[in-house]
Order: C-alpha cells, then structure tokens, then sequence
C-alpha cells in the first residue's frame, strides 16, 4: 500500500524548515527537504516544454517520492533510529527501529522551496486529494536571510547557471539573467544589490503560488492552506494544531516542545538592512508585501515597465 503525499513550498528561508520539523514529529509521517527532485525541474517546466515530456517529468515527481519509500534509505537503520528520536511511538516501535523494519509512514511529506516556481506542476504531479502548504514570509526578511547564509545571487553566482537559484538564464555581459526576470528589466535586475535582486525572487515565487493556488475553485482550493510565518511564530499552539489538521493528524507531546521552541526574533530583521536597499526592493515587490499585509513604505511607481510586469 503506497503512502500518501503531501507538499509544503515557499520562498526559500520563508520557515518551511521550521514547518517540516513541526510535522516530523508525527510518528507516522516521513518528512524530506530537497533530495527527491532535481531542482531544475521546476525551472525547466516554465519554459513550455512538449506535452509528453511535462508528463514524463510528473510522473516521474510521484514517482520519485514512492522509490523513496521502498529505498534503502528510507529503511536503513540509521533512518528509523532518527524518526524514533524525533518522533517517539513506543518501545515497539523503538525494537523495529533497531532491527531496521520500519514501516511504511501513512504520508509522505516533502518540502522543496523551489517549486513555489511551478505550482500548477505540483497541482498536475500529485493525486488531487494530495494537501499542499504555501508558506509565506515577509519577502525583505526572507531576502535579508537569504543573502546573509547562502550569498545568494552575487555577480559571481550569476556567472554560471549551476545554482539552485539560476538554473536557467540568459546571458547579458559576462553574467546570466535569471529565467524569472521579465524581458526588458535586465539592467534594473543587474545593477540591483544581492538583497534586491533576493526580494525579487521571493517576489515572482509569491506572485506564481498565489496566482495559482486563488484560482482553484473548491474543494481543489481546500486543499492548499497559506501560512504566515509570522503569524505562525506568534501564536504556534494555534497555527501548529490548524498546520496539522491540514495533514490529517493531531499534535503528539513531541509536538508540542517542538512549537514551545517558535520565538519572534527574525521577524523585522531587513530594518538592519541599509535603508535604501529596502526601499529598492519594496519598489520591486511592494504589490506583492503589501497582498500579504506587510507595511510598504515604498510603493512601485504604477507607471513604472516594473510595476507592469
């Protein structure tokens, strides 16, 4: 009997690491970030490929998460003594651990922040009944976050095509345009700072998920729930407990110690960032903050090519 799915994207540093640690302490849920789909592909399917080459890639999405759980990996010792430390079910589940005959989980969840490009692609890999979280976090915040620990988009990661953020692009100088950048807006992309050019990811993954996910009408919408990572860390009994439900499951006392552990202090942090960085990257993605009710001192300029993008 295969497992369930289940999907939780976002914005790379939006808190879907934090979301995935909350779910991995239900015993029989099996959690995995990033190691299952090539992460070009939810680059390369926004460039229209052939019909049957999308379906081949779909399928073989589901299909990779299935030979997951039938891998070595999944049930090597080492695996099953992990999920028991995170997720503790009892001496008999700790006795099947060490003899590593750990069963099938009854959902299969997996996190890769990069599909937030290719939402529709989730939507047509996966069974219909497949629950599906967008995490969702204030983008200078995330931008800030992601320039600090992964020096993300410099001049020199825009040399090449072989970082998880520019898998795809068009050359300009001696550096690639991302895929994501409109056509036009190559010099105003170029002559932004990492921070900018950061938020302006965040911008055009918001912009795919929540163009996507709002047009599904019910009980398709039902199945995608939006969270707010700062709600979430403001009230994490109530946010966890509705994350869960989502899933089909009920807060374990693991749980529980896991959400005591949400904390405030990484909210706000791009006012450390220099001022005019933040006014730049608000111009770039204010419509975007402001959808999710972040405060937007600077607004794009409605007749700005940008703003129309």
């Amino acid at each position: 009997m295969s497992a369930s799915y289940g999907i939780v994207l976002g914005c790379p540093r939006s808190g879907t690491k934090y979301l995935m640690s909350v779910l991995g302490t239900i015993p029989d849920f099996e959690c995995v970030s990033g190691t299952l789909l090539p992460v070009a592909v939810p680059h390369a399917v926004n460039h229209d490929p052939a019909p049957d080459i999308y379906d081949a890639l779909a399928t073989g999405f589901e299909r990779a998460l299935d030979m997951y759980l039938h891998s070595g990996r999944y049930h090597s010792r080492a695996a099953a003594l992990q999920k028991w430390t995170r997720a503790p079910s009892g001496l008999g589940a700790l006795w099947k651990a060490l003899r590593g005959k750990r069963p099938l989980p009854e959902r299969l969840i997996y996190k890769e922040p990069f599909l937030g490009f290719a939402p529709q692609f989730v939507l047509d890999a996966l069974p219909p009944d497949t629950p599906i979280v967008h995490a969702v976090r204030d983008g200078r915040d995330c931008a800030r976050s992601l320039v600090e620990n992964y020096d993300v988009l410099t001049d020199e990661k825009l040399a090449h095509l072989r970082s998880a953020e520019v898998c795809m692009g068009r050359r300009q100088d001696h550096r690639y345009v991302p895929w994501w950048v409109g056509e036009g807006h190559e010099k105003t992309f170029l002559g932004s700072s990492p921070y900018v050019r950061a938020t302006w990811m965040w911008k055009e993954i918001v912009r795919r998920c929540h163009g996507c996910f709002s047009s599904l009408e019910a009980p398709d919408r039902d199945r995608v729930m939006r969270v707010r990572y700062e709600d979430f860390v403001r009230a994490p009994a109530e946010q966890g407990a509705a994350l869960l439900d989502h899933f089909g499951a009920a807060p374990t006392a693991a749980t529980r110690r896991r959400l005591e552990q949400a904390h405030t202090r990484s909210i706000g942090t791009h006012r450390q960032q220099p001022s005019r960085d933040v006014r730049a990257a608000e111009r770039v993605a204010g419509d975007e903050l402001a959808l999710y009710n972040y405060d937007v001192r600077t607004r794009p300029d409605p007749s700005s090519p940008l703003h129309a993008d």
